[in-house]
């Protein structure tokens, strides 16, 4: 793995941007009430803990820093469009500096904790689903 010393600051907080935005994109796909939202929130959260025993090094990396700024979005539609807007640059990104394999696991990582969210509360709902397939697409570009 090329060390996070071979990007920018700005470059690492775009890698770091991306999957607090897919999270914050997945906990608004669909509503689930309150319950549903901490659920899905601690799912989350318990997503990106877990993250740091993850088999990449890039990964394990990047989720011990702390991102700068705050997820975007006060609409559905509005978190959706910008994590969709997001991942593309991260991919692109990282294919400029690291392996296929980092930007393989970086681009599964980013499903995995839309995944994760979506099912913390009630399962996978269409809106969800829809969601996910869309980071899909944008990840394979």
């Amino acid at each position: 793995m090329t060390a996070l010393s071979a990007f920018s600051e700005d470059e690492v907080n775009q890698l770091l941007h991306a999957p607090r935005q897919v999270m914050w994109a997945a906990l608004q796909a669909e509503s689930d009430g309150i319950i549903g939202f901490a659920k899905e929130i601690y799912a989350g959260g318990k997503a990106l803990e877990d993250s740091k025993q993850h088999s990449s090094e890039l990964i394990r990396t990047l989720v011990s820093r702390d991102p700068v700024g705050e997820a975007a979005g006060s609409t559905p539609e509005e978190a959706i469009a910008d994590a969709l807007d997001k991942v593309p640059g991260a991919i692109a990104l990282l294919r400029s500096k690291v392996t296929e394999e980092d930007v393989h696991a970086y681009g599964q990582w980013l499903i995995e904790i839309a995944v994760k969210v979506s099912e913390g509360a009630k399962g996978i709902s269409g809106a969800e689903q829809k969601f996910i397939d869309q980071l899909t697409a944008a990840i394979k570009g």
